[in-house]
């Protein structure tokens, strides 16, 4: 499993690096195959993004999304790549 993290606009700071990289290793145990993850936070005015880009074998996931907090960004992005690998899964 390998997950980079960028940081665009903001500051790095090792807690919010620590989140993104928790949360989104949760996701390993849905794949089959190791994954790699892509995860970007930035900031845009008052809204703080994450966008996350999944790996897995063939398998390709992507997500964003905005809100206020870095932190509920990470969380609400999980839950759409978790939705969205819970529906690959279904459909083979």
């Amino acid at each position: 499993m390998n997950i980079s993290i960028t940081f665009r606009q903001m500051d790095a700071t090792d807690a919010v690096r620590t989140y993104a990289h928790d949360k989104i290793a949760r996701l390993q145990k849905f794949l089959r195959q190791a994954m790699t993850g892509q995860v970007t936070l930035s900031v845009e005015g008052l809204e703080h993004i994450a966008d996350v880009r999944i790996q897995s074998g063939s398998q390709s996931f992507h997500a964003n999304e905005r809100k206020p907090d870095m932190y509920a960004s990470i969380d609400l992005v999980l839950d759409k790549l978790e939705r969205q690998i819970h529906a690959q899964k279904g459909a083979n």
